[in-house]
């Protein structure tokens, strides 16, 4: 159900894989025996034949994500989420294509739940961003791809860094404006470490940057949806908050080279509790457009992020660790006591360090504050 029309040249080294490519990276994966295992993983009833069938049988990036991802999303659902809720999307869908634009706090479920419904609901998939930093070897970005992904690049030189945000930013006004596909991005460039949702400037900036001078109709033409994704359960919050501890201690955090492959399977297996995805249009006669470029910018994020904020569905387990975090009682009234001695020997089970549990706090009681403070 996704669409892959001929892409003008100047997007190729980003857009998702032309027809050639799709068969090209099928023809791969069907040789492939580290693809087949990693299938088995997921699939431990397939056998190298029935993997080697499903993929001659697909011949789009709809057929691909059908055959390998939908059963696996279907599975995802079925033991890791008590209660999946999405708000708003049926309305948006029945008004044509859209941007998504999205919180980020889990590297492959916030996109992958959007696909999940529209799959059940006959809509198209969209095309998805991923970061140049997630392809790691060519398995994962014939995979990725296959996936109907187009490549955000996020290394290289300052006037490299340029280069790329002017061409994505063409690439997806042509992809909503031109092409009329849907498309998702995160609105930062990384998940929030410490479940402080903010939408980074540059984002907005690089979306702008093919809309000529009229700034407004710029952004009003992009069709922006802002998607509010919350989790009851954090994915990887621990990972995250050793990651934050370390990045304050020595300046610097190194990735391995498979661990953000390591997270999205953690992601997938681990439980979540409830989830809730909750979308709403950006309306732009609630911005103002009246000031400088960098005042206009701000003015934009604000807004996203107050969308964000108000419709970040909160749990139980934010509630407690906000008053957990800050030693009050504010919110006592929607959780009991047996709730919070279950979720404070959570918190202790994940670490013996102190900061760590800290750390882990701030990640549930920071969208607490946001929506204080912000709606």
């Amino acid at each position: 159900m996704s669409v892959t029309n001929k892409i003008p040249t100047v997007f190729e080294t980003i857009a998702p894989y032309n027809q050639q490519q799709i068969e090209e990276a099928l023809s791969f994966l069907i040789k492939s025996n580290q693809f087949k295992n990693g299938a088995r993983y997921f699939y431990p009833n397939w056998s190298d034949t029935t993997i080697e069938e499903k993929l001659k049988a697909c011949h789009s990036c709809a057929d691909f994500q059908t055959a390998f991802v939908v059963p696996m999303l279907d599975n995802l659902i079925k033991n890791s989420i008590t209660n999946l809720k999405i708000i708003g999307l049926e309305d948006i869908c029945k008004k044509g294509n859209h941007l998504f634009v999205s919180n980020h706090r889990d590297i492959f479920i916030d996109a992958a739940m959007l696909q999940h419904w529209l799959y059940y609901n006959k809509y198209p998939y969209t095309e998805i961003s991923l970061g140049d930093n997630l392809i790691v070897d060519e398995l994962i970005e014939r995979v990725a791809k296959l996936n109907n992904m187009y490549t955000v690049f996020r290394n290289g030189s300052k006037i490299e860094l340029v280069k790329n945000a002017i061409n994505l930013s063409a690439y997806l006004r042509y992809s909503i404006v031109e092409k009329k596909v849907s498309s998702w991005i995160a609105h930062s460039s990384g998940r929030a470490k410490d479940g402080n949702d903010k939408t980074s400037p540059g984002l907005v900036k690089m979306l702008l940057m093919s809309g000529r001078k009229n700034q407004k109709k710029a952004l009003k033409d992009l069709n922006i949806v802002i998607s509010s994704v919350s989790y009851e359960i954090e994915p990887c919050a621990l990972e995250k908050a050793v990651e934050l501890q370390t990045r304050e201690k020595t300046g610097t955090y190194k990735r391995s080279k498979y661990e953000n492959i390591n997270s999205i399977v953690k992601g997938i297996e681990e439980s979540k509790g409830d989830v809730c995805l909750h979308f709403e249009k950006l309306d732009v006669e609630n911005i103002d457009f009246s000031g400088d470029e960098k005042s206009t910018i701000n003015a934009i994020v604000t807004e996203m992020d107050r969308l964000v904020y108000k419709n970040y569905n909160l749990y139980k387990t934010n509630y407690m660790s906000y008053d957990l975090l800050y030693e009050v009682s504010e919110y006592s009234g929607f959780y009991n006591k047996e709730d919070l001695l279950t979720f404070s020997g959570y918190i202790q089970s994940q670490s013996e360090n102190l900061d760590i549990q800290h750390r882990l706090l701030k990640i549930y009681a920071n969208p607490v504050l946001n929506k204080k403070n912000r709606c």
